[in-house]
């Protein structure tokens, strides 16, 4: 065997070191070394580098405890409190909550049309005899057709044509529902539209808002117009956006995207000033009603006024104003005045039946027989006389019917 220690050989059963005194028994305490021989340096369990960086962590632990300890906490609703409260609740659970939820993105103007302007429709309607009778604009609101427009854009009307934005021809099935005094209504479209717009809600819309409008014009399809809302108006909203006739039953937009109103009017006596309807006034009528046809919903509305109905006496050298008729197409489309007399007296019992347009004569007949049927009436005063001025003695007796239709 060998010392541990001094490496001497000794023998086996030696129990102490013959060189260095050093016991050879495991877990026996060493003797004194023996006189004159220095006992040996024990080796260290631990080197003293090991030591330094064991004691340098710990140093830096227990700085960093400190100063944790001693932080301040952010006062409640900071944005290192909302931070810290949002990192602690997404450890939590087992889905990240996020800090502020996105808004609804804005869309230019361009992005507007581009996406939407298929959506629109160009209305054309016709009479009863198959003339046309006016233009006007619509949108689709629904894939089975649904569209909405202006009551007075379908006044009247027998059929109806319409224009898709992209091009697509179709026509009007019927009105679903209708409201004269708000000037609102809902039809059916046939083809399926490709594009449907999305109603947003007009009770948001305040002034200075930004709006954009898509209408057809004088027939000038898919026109758009950016402007601001001028105004609320019992309810109306004034707009900058520039419209003209043709424009009525358009679309008004919000800055997402989203209409909010129906183009219906404009002041031509004032500078820009345009109106339309809010769309939250038409979602009452969107309840999927059958629709009826458009010659049902004229009769409906047609109103007949007599102007003469029966007999009267026209004296010698007189003229006989049998009444003024005002038409106002804001209020009544296809007027039309329409009616036979007969006329006896005198030696040939002629007289003059005369329709005036502002002062200026625009029908007349002088026989004991006439007819008239004077039709699309323009918006004025006109006024049905009976003329006997050509007779110098003798009056006329005038036996007739004659009327004023319009839809009302």
């Amino acid at each position: 065997m060998f010392c541990l220690q001094c490496g001497t050989e000794l023998p086996d059963d030696s129990q102490f070191c013959r060189k260095c005194g050093r016991s050879l028994a495991v877990g026996l305490t060493p003797v004194a070394p023996t006189a004159g021989i220095p006992p040996a340096s024990p080796k260290p369990l631990v080197s003293a580098g090991f030591l330094a960086t064991t004691c340098g962590v710990l140093v830096v632990v227990v700085i960093w405890g400190l100063s944790t300890a001693w932080r301040p906490t952010p006062p409640s609703g900071s944005v290192e409190s909302r931070q810290s409260n949002a990192i602690s609740n997404a450890g939590s659970s087992d889905q990240s909550v996020p800090l502020t939820s996105s808004a609804p993105r804005l869309l230019s103007p361009k992005e507007i049309y581009q996406s939407e302007s298929a959506g629109m429709i160009l209305l054309e309607t016709y009479d009863d005899e198959g003339r046309q009778r006016g233009l006007g604009s619509g949108f689709v609101v629904s894939s089975d057709g649904t569209a909405i427009t202006n009551y007075h854009v379908i006044r009247g009307a027998s059929r109806a044509t319409v224009k898709f934005g992209d091009g697509t021809v179709g026509s009007v099935n019927g009105v679903a529902s209708y409201d004269k005094n708000r000037d609102l209504a809902v039809i059916q479209v046939t083809p399926p539209p490709t594009t449907v717009l999305e109603i947003g809600d007009s009770d948001g819309v305040q002034v200075g808002d930004k709006v954009v409008a898509i209408g057809s014009p004088l027939g000038l399809q898919n026109t758009m117009s950016v402007g601001i809302v001028s105004a609320l108006r019992n309810g109306v909203i004034q707009m900058s956006d520039p419209i003209s006739p043709g424009s009525s039953g358009g679309a008004v937009f919000d800055v997402h995207g989203k209409v909010v109103a129906v183009a219906v009017a404009q002041m031509v006596a004032g500078q820009n000033l345009n109106f339309a309807i809010p769309v939250n006034w038409a979602k009452p009528y969107l309840n999927g009603q059958s629709p009826r046809p458009l010659s049902d919903v004229a009769a409906e509305n047609t109103v007949t006024e007599s102007v003469l109905n029966g007999s009267v006496s026209i004296p010698a050298q007189q003229v006989q104003n049998l009444g003024t008729i005002t038409v106002n197409p804001n209020t009544m489309s296809n007027a039309e005045v329409h009616g036979q007399i007969s006329s006896t007296g005198g030696l040939d019992g002629k007289i003059t039946l005369a329709l005036y347009f502002q002062g200026q004569p625009i029908f007349s007949c002088r026989e004991t027989t006439c007819q008239i049927h004077q039709t699309n009436l323009n918006a004025g005063i006109y006024t049905v006389i009976l003329d006997n001025r050509m007779s110098p003695i003798f009056a006329r007796t005038v036996t007739g019917q004659i009327s004023l239709k319009y839809v009302r």
